[in-house]
């Protein structure tokens, strides 16, 4: 018996199902490069800032290895956790699609086996779960939020971090007015933190609940095949 077609974002994730080890792979890249980014830019970077006096540092001119480091360090800070969180979302979303593809191969080999009994003992074969359907929209809303996230980062490490802290602090960060251009920046600044991290976490949480509900399709697949078999002992004996 031939499945029904799946429409879309679902026919998406289920053409995704067999490429988890490409996914999980992509994933591991994702975070060996921000530990390699880390490591050899934003370390050095914080390095290169805080061993000097803290006037130096402040009243560093724009141009020097003080503000640059500290520009650096910034917008490093803004977009590679969320670059981090995003590989770490792959990975997650290959375990997604392992079990997804677990659950259907299952669900096949149940339908063979039943094809091959005589037609009147032949049970008539269940709807998929909707529970499939659940797990894969959960699979695909939590890594396109973090996907966002990271675009967020990247956008903020591009324009307004770059914008603000490419200056002296001393002698232009420190001193900036009411409703300046500087401190409508900082403004901005200080408040991303508080909403794009717990996105982030939204993201996670997706993936999260994804991996627990396709595991309790499997687990339904399994009892209800186990059932099946049951009843067809019973009407043999």
């Amino acid at each position: 018996m031939q499945e029904q077609k799946s429409s879309f974002p679902f026919s998406m994730v289920e053409r995704m199902m067999p490429m988890y080890p490409a996914i999980a792979v992509m994933g591991w890249m994702f975070v060996l490069i921000a530990f390699l980014v880390g490591l050899y830019v934003l370390s050095p970077a914080q390095a290169t800032f805080f061993p000097d006096a803290k006037a130096v540092r402040e009243g560093a001119t724009i141009g020097s290895a003080f503000v640059n480091a500290n520009l650096s360090s910034h917008a490093l800070e803004a977009w590679l956790p969320q670059f981090k969180f995003f590989g770490l979302g792959l990975s997650l979303l290959a375990i997604v699609m392992a079990l997804g593809t677990i659950s259907k191969r299952l669900r096949n080999m149940g339908q063979v086996i039943f094809s091959q009994l005589p037609e009147k003992m032949r049970p008539a074969t269940p709807p998929p779960p909707k529970r499939v359907k659940l797990f894969q929209l959960s699979a695909l809303m939590g890594i396109m939020v973090l996907l966002i996230v990271l675009i967020v980062g990247i956008v903020l490490a591009a324009g307004v971090i770059s914008g603000y802290w490419n200056n002296s602090i001393a002698n232009e960060l420190n001193p900036a007015q009411p409703g300046s251009v500087l401190l409508s920046q900082l403004s901005l600044l200080s408040s991303y933190f508080y909403w794009l991290n717990p996105l982030r976490m939204i993201g996670m949480a997706f993936l999260f609940t994804a991996i627990t509900v396709a595991l309790t399709v499997i687990i339904g697949a399994l009892r209800m095949q186990t059932n099946l078999l049951k009843g067809l002992v019973q009407k043999a004996g």
